[in-house]
């Protein structure tokens, strides 16, 4: 569980940075694309805490990028950097590892993966990152629900203040749960990283709507044919035992070389790879009553053009709602963020959480992961 309110904000301690050695926790995980950064976002979220950074003597930006087992070029944040200092309009000197000597006003620590220390909580590995500040910022709330090194061991080492979006979106979700009869939409592949929140949520929710690879396990859980579709086999048993009349999952497909089916015609070879537009239809029925809207993960197999279209039309019914001013939407994860910045829709939200699971675990009052 994030541990928040026993901290002091940063936003009321700028006396207490002045001139001191700064080390910040910070997201860079973003979504890269043949070396372009598609979601700028979660890098853009970070740059008032830095500008009030300034009044330090010195910063060292720490975080991860991707899932690499060891050292690798491909996920060094040195072939990023350039466009992260392009983004945050700061000039930023790279450290390749604990030995390198800051040198600039701000610095960027090489991708904490590239230690397996970082994932595996130890306490060395986290007293010789303390020896780069004196004062350690949290302001990687998409991360801060991971027991590691760098988000669980810090925060215990040094004095520690919160960055102010992360203030932001603890404020954001704190709405979230004291809303009443609101809507989840929860899509993306695995609904196992989503099973607390469903579980949480499935008598206090007025509806839980499932997209994607959640609503296939969902599906093949209550005996339907899901054919070669992405399904969390492990979790059938754990799924089956889900039963309510507030869950909704869609009932019509586009599949691979077939196009529209219903569910009662998938076939054992067939491939679903979007929500069909019935479905969708039914969902905008149910979300428009909702004065509350939280949607986490995409409806389909968004990184392809064709079967994007019905995470698309949601985006767009979303924000046609988010118009009218009488609805509280919250949009989160690193996946939807990166499809609506992709679509150049991202700006017609008013709440954005950067955090997936963090975001997923806050609401659900979930204990830290490994």
């Amino acid at each position: 569980m994030i541990i928040f309110d026993k901290s002091e904000l940063l936003r009321f301690n700028r006396e207490k940075i002045k001139n001191k050695n700064i080390i910040a926790r910070v997201d860079f995980n973003v979504v890269v694309d043949r070396g372009k950064i598609l979601e700028k976002f979660r890098i853009k979220s970070i740059k008032e805490t830095l500008d009030i950074l300034r009044l330090s003597k010195r910063v060292v930006l720490v975080s991860h990028w991707g899932e690499p087992i060891k050292r690798d070029k491909k996920y060094s944040l040195k072939s990023i950097l350039p466009q992260i200092e392009k983004i945050l309009n700061i000039k930023i000197n790279f450290l390749d590892d604990l030995r390198a000597i800051p040198k600039e006003k701000f610095n960027l620590f090489e991708n904490l993966r590239f230690w397996p220390e970082e994932k595996e909580c130890d306490l060395v590995f986290a007293q010789k990152l303390s020896s780069l500040g004196e004062i350690f910022i949290h302001e990687a709330f998409s991360s801060s629900h991971r027991r590691h090194t760098s988000t669980y061991l810090l925060p215990k080492l040094l004095p520690t203040f919160y960055g102010l979006n992360f203030e932001k979106e603890i404020n954001l979700l704190n709405k979230v749960l004291k809303s009443k009869g609101f809507i989840l939409i929860l899509g993306g592949a695995k609904i196992s990283t989503k099973l607390p929140l469903i579980k949480k949520f499935i008598k206090k929710a007025r509806f839980i709507i499932l997209g994607g690879g959640l609503a296939n396990t969902f599906l093949k859980a209550n005996g339907f044919e899901m054919g070669k579709s992405l399904v969390e086999k492990e979790m059938l048993y754990e799924v089956k035992k889900i039963r309510s009349e507030n869950i909704f999952v869609p009932f019509d497909f586009i599949v691979k070389g077939k196009g529209y089916l219903n569910i009662n015609q998938i076939g054992e070879n067939d491939v679903i790879y979007d929500i069909g537009r019935k479905s969708l239809v039914m969902i905008f029925n149910l979300i428009k009553k909702a004065k509350t809207i939280v949607w986490n993960g995409p409806l389909g197999y968004v990184e392809k053009e064709t079967y994007s279209r019905g995470t698309l039309m949601l985006a767009k019914y979303l924000i046609k709602l988010n118009k009218l001013n009488n609805h509280f939407i919250v949009v989160g994860g690193g996946d939807t963020l990166a499809f609506l910045e992709k679509k150049k829709l991202i700006n017609k939200f008013n709440n954005i959480s950067t955090g997936g699971g963090a975001m997923i675990n806050y609401l659900a009052n979930e204990k830290w992961e490994r």
